[in-house]
Parts: structure tokens; C-alpha cells; sequence
């Protein structure tokens, strides 16, 4: 079974109560040039921000996921929401509300298609006990984990406020899934030739791991399960620095954190990394029971070609390749 543990959806009924106005007037739809958008309105230091979120048909449409899903060699998705629909820029109430919409359409559509998708939850992170009641809730209903974004409106996620949140994850023992939310430097220096993805996503993953290390969560979890998002940005190719810079530096030891060599080998690294020589090195210095096959469908910036065609998997032994497209998905979500 091959099982893809990165992939995004909005569900269309999600998309019909944005139309009707359920949200209010933070939440909007606008016809793009090839697609529709789906965009909210927040404020951001005393400053209305607009952020408009592409729909490909793909994104909400099943028949067609399905018809790709068969194409790619893909047997499972363990779906998530589209990264922007986290709303941490919300009101914290709206966010809750808008949260638990999602959980409710996303387990409803797994027990419709029980051998074809698992689910992860979203949760209104801006209001860290409700996140964590809402995320007990989704896990009871039956979702296999939990994706949040690499930071919280700007606050990175070893925010003490967040303590409750990781708490209630840990005493769940489910996966968290972290991918790129809210890039830095997406108005300013990361504006021009898409580098907010190229460049911008894979930094604001290896903050998040770097705050998860030297902001002692870790270590204060143990049995943390975290799934990096896009080989876990910088962090395989940074680790060397990080370690250097733990040894003569007392700044990364104010938290008591431990080395971060002691955590590099705890994360999970999905399989996007587009490159046969980088994801060899990736699988040799991170290891073959720590990636975990992922496409980031449906979106262009993914690993859209069929499963096994993925570049570098043809250079492991079959018994690797089994590992990386099922068995180390296996083993950490509940499916």
C-alpha cells in the first residue's frame, strides 16, 4: 500500500458556505484567471491584509483526486487542509468554529472512502486550549494526526502559550504535521520570482524544527512524532552549524535544550526534495525509517509524477522503497 502523508484538500462544502456568507466577511471567494480563490481578510499590526488562496479543481474535487491518486500509484492519502486554511490570523472564535467545520468534513469524508483516505486535524492554534480540546475531539472522532503551520501569526512554536497544545498532543500520542504557514519575508525580499516557496517555505520549516529543538519541546516530549514538511527544509544540510554552533554558544542552551543532534534523528522528513542526489543524501543521514513518501498534492510545487518514479527512490533496495512509500507512514499514524 503505498501512502501518501502530504496531501491538501478543501472540502466543496467548505467552499459552499464561504459562497453563502457562514463565515462572515473574512472569508470570500474571487474568480481567479484559471481558477477560483479563496481569500480572507485579517488584520496585521493595525493593517488589513488580503491573502488569496488558489482552488484548483483538484483541490476539492474527489472523482478526480481519485483518478490522479490511481495514476500516481497512490493506494492512500492521509489528507490535511490546504496550509493557509490553519487561519491563525483569525479571530480565535471564528477559528474554532472554522477548525472544527473542517475536522467534521474531512472525518465524514474518510469514513466514506475508509480505504482510501485518513485524515489529520486542524486546530485554531491563536487560542492554544481550544486548540488542544478541539484536536482531543477530531483524534476521538477519528482523525490519525494533527497538521499545524510552522508558526502562529508570528509566534514561533515553542511560544510558552503553546505548552497546553503540545501537552495534550504528547498525552494523545499522535503525529504532529508541520508545514509552512505565513512565510517571513513574503512582502518584502521574498516577494519576486515565487522565492516566498522556493526559498521561503523551507526556511520557515527549519525555524520550526530549530524552535522545537532549542526551545527544549523535545525534550520535554520525548515521544513527540513530527512530520517535516519538504525533507525538513534547511535542517539535513544545517545540522552540522546547529550542533557548532550548541557546542561554543550559550545562547541555543538558555531552555535547557540538549543537543540537537539528540533530536534531528527523532523528526520525520517527508520525500520532497526533487533532486535524486539530495534525497540520497537525505535517506543516508537522516535514515530510511525517518521519510516518509509525500506529493503536496495538488499543488505544482509537488512530487505530482507517479510513486515510484520519485527522483532518487530507485536508487534503494526494494525493502528501503517499501519502507519510505508504507511502512514508516505505518508505523506512526493509526490507519
Amino acid at each position: 500500500m503505498v501512502i501518501d502523508a502530504h496531501a491538501h484538500i478543501v472540502s466543496e462544502t467548505f467552499i459552499d458556505d464561504v459562497r453563502t456568507g457562514k463565515f462572515g466577511p473574512s472569508l470570500f471567494i474571487e474568480q481567479g484567471k484559471s481558477w477560483e480563490l479563496l481569500v480572507t481578510r485579517y488584520k496585521e499590526r493595525d493593517q488589513e491584509r488580503i491573502h488569496r488562496n488558489p482552488l484548483p479543481r483538484e483541490t476539492y474535487d474527489i472523482d478526480l483526486r481519485l483518478e490522479h491518486m490511481d495514476a500516481m500509484g497512490v493506494d492512500r492519502q492521509i489528507l490535511s487542509v490546504v496550509p493557509p486554511c490553519t487561519y491563525y490570523g483569525l479571530d480565535p472564535k471564528l477559528g474554532l468554529e472554522i477548525s472544527s467545520n473542517f475536522n467534521d468534513q474531512l472525518s465524514a469524508l474518510a469514513q466514506k472512502y475508509p480505504q482510501r483516505f485518513s485524515c489529520m486535524a486542524t486546530v485554531p492554534l491563536q487560542n492554544p486550549p481550544a486548540a488542544a480540546a478541539e484536536l482531543e475531539r477530531a483524534v476521538k472522532a477519528g482523525h490519525v494526526g494533527v497538521e499545524i503551520g510552522t508558526n502562529v501569526f508570528g509566534s514561533n512554536l515553542d511560544s510558552p502559550s503553546l505548552a497546553v497544545f503540545w501537552d495534550k498532543v504528547a498525552s494523545l500520542n499522535v503525529p504532529v504535521f508541520i508545514h509552512p504557514t505565513g512565510v517571513m519575508g513574503i512582502n518584502d525580499r521574498l516577494k519576486d520570482y515565487h522565492l516566498f516557496n522556493l526559498i521561503g517555505n523551507p526556511l520557515e520549516t527549519t525555524i520550526a524544527a530549530a524552535a522545537l529543538i532549542f526551545g527544549g519541546i523535545m525534550d520535554r516530549h520525548p515521544n513527540l512524532k513530527i512530520l517535516l514538511a519538504h525533507m525538513g527544509g534547511y535542517v539535513p544540510w544545517i545540522r552540522g552549524r546547529w550542533e557548532h554552533g550548541y557546542n561554543v554558544r550559550e545562547e541555543p542552551k538558555i531552555n535547557g535544550a540538549s543537543s540537537p543532534e539528540n533530536c534531528i534523528g527523532r523528526f520525520y522528513y517527508d520525500t520532497i526534495i526533487h533532486n535524486a542526489a539530495c534525497f540520497e543524501f537525505g535517506v543516508k543521514t537522516l535514515g530510511v525509517d525517518r521519510i516518509i513518501y509525500a506529493t503536496d498534492y495538488p499543488f505544482d510545487m509537488g512530487n505530482l509524477c507517479p510513486a515510484r518514479d520519485i527522483p532518487g527512490l530507485s536508487l534503494l533496495s526494494p525493502d528501503n522503497q517499501e519502507k519510505i512509500l508504507s511502512t514508516n507512514a505505518l508505523s506512526i499514524f493509526s490507519i
